[in-house]
């Protein structure tokens, strides 16, 4: 996790220069780096929780086009799997201002990503590990109910492709919803619930429940 955290943070500061804002009163910054705490989940097909680590990093290049990129580490209760989720994206976003008052508005944003599923140690497979690379797709609202406060739904597919360890093609949808707490135009704090339905011939590999607590900075 430390090399894969390392080397997101080191991608997203060259691009920090060239970050360009939506230029709309009130559109939500798309360049940003946050850190989260994920407090707890449901590992389907394991019966057990789940806790982590994940950050997440996005730079806008034009006012309506950013990329990002994200990385969860997820640790397994009473078990040795673990779970490590990769993501690298592109996408295009817009802001309506719908007039009710200063800093309000819906955002809304789509985008493709590469994506990883890195799985140690996974049980019923003699503790084997098991990865593979695909791809996914997702939308969003980034809505500004207030100037200090935004919801954010999502909603995405997934296919990371053929895992080994006999488990076979992973797909399946991912969604949830964040709330951020903007203190000021720089940083805000987030709490987060994201789920995913991701199915294999062979086994439920969905993460369910997932709350997540956290901090964001923008530039």
């Amino acid at each position: 996790m430390k090399n894969t955290a390392i080397a997101l943070g080191l991608a997203v500061v060259p691009l920090v220069g060239f970050a360009a804002p939506n230029d709309m009163p009130g559109a939500p910054s798309y360049s940003y780096f946050q850190g989260d705490w994920v407090v707890d989940g449901n590992a389907n097909g394991t019966g057990q929780d789940y806790d982590g680590y994940a950050l997440e990093g996005s730079v806008a290049i034009t006012p309506n086009v950013f990329v990002n990129g994200r990385y969860d580490w997820l640790d397994v209760d009473s078990s040795s799997f673990d779970a490590n989720r990769t993501s690298i994206g592109v996408g295009a976003n817009d802001f309506y201002d719908f007039g009710r008052g200063d800093g309000t508005g819906v955002g809304y944003y789509g985008q493709v990503s590469f994506e990883r599923l890195n799985l140690e140690n996974v049980p019923g497979t003699g503790n084997r590990d098991a990865d593979s690379n695909g791809y996914g797709a997702d939308v969003g609202l980034r809505w500004m109910v207030d100037p200090q406060i935004e919801i954010n739904p999502h909603l995405g597919w997934v296919d990371y492709g053929t895992l080994g360890a006999g488990l076979g093609s992973a797909d399946g949808i991912r969604y949830g919803v964040r709330a951020l707490g903007h203190i000021n135009d720089a940083v805000a704090l987030t709490a987060a619930f994201e789920a995913s339905d991701i199915e294999t011939a062979n086994r439920d590999l969905g993460f369910d429940n997932e709350i997540r607590l956290g901090a964001r900075v923008n530039f």
